[in-house]
């Protein structure tokens, strides 16, 4: 991955124990202008993000229509950000939770993914491009 410095990193997430020595892994990412660091299990199962994700990836495959698309980016501009809950009122054309969670894996809408597992109080907003 990339940081926001610009700097070039190796992350190893492995599941269970590392297939190979850290060291020699190290060793190969210096030899590229890499840095190296193995990624702790806590920071990929605990708290919410991979929850969240795994939920909002279910309806990766989903189209929202126009209509209903439209309709909600206009609600967001119009009012700000929205509830979840609320979103979900303003959807006609589509099952409701199938078609927010395809917006915000478009990269349309945005919800907070470490906070909380997403409810209906979770707070969606408008990206702009």
């Amino acid at each position: 991955m990339q940081d926001k410095d610009g700097g070039w990193w190796m992350l190893d997430a492995f599941d269970r124990r590392l297939p190979v020595d850290a060291g020699v892994i190290a060793d190969a990412a210096s030899t590229t202008a890499h840095r190296y660091r193995i990624v702790d299990r806590s920071d990929i199962y605990d708290g919410f993000r991979l929850r969240n994700a795994t939920d909002l990836l279910r309806y990766a495959g989903h189209n929202v229509p126009l209509g209903d698309r439209v309709r909600l980016l206009s609600a967001l501009d119009e009012n700000g950000p929205l509830s979840f809950a609320d979103c979900l009122r303003v959807l006609r054309e589509t099952q409701p939770v199938a078609g927010l969670a395809s917006l915000i894996l478009q990269g349309l809408v945005e919800v907070e993914l470490d906070e909380a597992l997403i409810g209906p109080e979770t707070m969606v907003r408008r990206i702009r491009a």
